[in-house]
């Protein structure tokens, strides 16, 4: 909260759950765009958006990193407009992540892959908002604050993937429209049949009956994330 702010360490958030820079969206790069941590709120920024600096009381008031917006809270001063990136006062246009989630009909991870696009599985964040029943968003992570996509539902056939498919994961099934297929595979059967169906009725223009709740815990899920880096930098 505001009133806490700056007055005790923040939970920091983990560098590898975040594609995007929390504050304006830009994608980060190992070369020009590096990931760091405000010190106040503990969201993960990038370099334009946390060159802002602010006594921490939970520090002994020695001047730390922050974000432009903990700046702004804590200093009381708007910073000057050359100190922000064009891309900081752009307006978020698509639906933040996390917003999604909490209203969502349904919400997990899923690996993914698009045929003939010649790419194998990858895994990503999907969102199926409660105010966007008809469409899909697909995020790199469940802090990302922009969507690497969304794929309106409407038209497209549910099935499970046959033979020809020759796909190598369990709780597959797939969606198709036209000369689009994309491929999915949940983490379980139940979450299978539960994605199945949602999008079915959403491909015939049908709005859920019933809210799904949230299918997968994000800070369970961040705790795997985190364990599967720490197991490749080791």
């Amino acid at each position: 909260s505001c009133v806490e702010l700056g007055k005790r360490a923040p939970t920091p958030i983990r560098e590898k759950e975040v594609t995007l820079c929390m504050k304006c969206q830009e994608p980060f790069n190992s070369i020009t765009k590096r990931r760091h941590h405000c010190k106040a709120c503990g969201h993960v920024v990038c370099g334009k958006c946390s060159e802002f600096r602010a006594r921490l009381s939970y520090d002994n008031n020695r001047t730390n990193r922050v974000c432009v917006d903990c700046y702004f809270t804590l200093v009381g001063v708007s910073p000057s407009p050359g100190g922000l990136s064009s891309s900081t006062q752009r307006r978020r246009s698509i639906l933040e992540a996390s917003l999604a989630a909490e209203n969502s009909v349904i919400c997990s991870f899923l690996h993914h892959m698009e045929k003939g696009a010649g790419r194998g599985w990858q895994k990503a964040w999907f969102v199926i908002p409660e105010n966007e029943p008809l469409v899909l968003y697909i995020y790199g992570a469940p802090q990302d604050v922009k969507a690497q996509r969304s794929v309106p539902l409407i038209g497209f056939e549910v099935s499970q993937p046959e033979a020809c498919d020759r796909l190598e994961r369990r709780h597959a099934f797939k969606i198709s429209q036209s000369h689009l297929t994309l491929y999915f595979s949940a983490e379980g059967e139940e979450l299978q049949h539960r994605w199945m169906d949602i999008l079915s009725r959403a491909g015939r223009g049908e709005e859920p009956l019933i809210h799904q709740p949230i299918v997968e815990s994000v800070e369970e899920e961040g705790e795997e994330l985190g364990a599967e880096a720490e197991g490749e930098s080791t």
